[in-house]
């Protein structure tokens, strides 16, 4: 491990260079990455129930529609779009309903 340490750039060098790194100007994600990215995302949480969510993606902005029980399932779901890389923004329009 100590031979690793040797040949990591210690100076402006960050372990992170994928979405999220100093390159992430130059990635551009189509729509249907993007929700894609969100259905998988929304179907993994636990939180959320993804089965009465829509996901409406147009030049990065998500938008979110349907019916959720709790605010904190809404709250989950629109967690989930802005962890996705590519989005610009999200419109989180879904309705609460007991």
């Amino acid at each position: 491990m100590a031979g690793y340490w040797n040949n990591y750039p210690s100076r402006g060098y960050h372990y992170y260079t994928g979405y999220y790194g100093p390159y992430y100007g130059q990635f551009k994600r189509s729509d249907q990455e993007i929700q894609r990215d969100i259905w998988h995302c929304l179907e993994m949480d636990s939180w959320v129930n993804a089965s009465q969510i829509n996901v409406d993606v147009r030049n990065g902005v998500v938008t979110l529609t349907g019916t959720v029980s709790s605010i904190t399932e809404k709250r989950a779901a629109g967690d989930d779009a802005w962890d996705t890389p590519g989005v610009v923004d999200v419109n989180n329009q879904l309705r609460i309903v007991r």
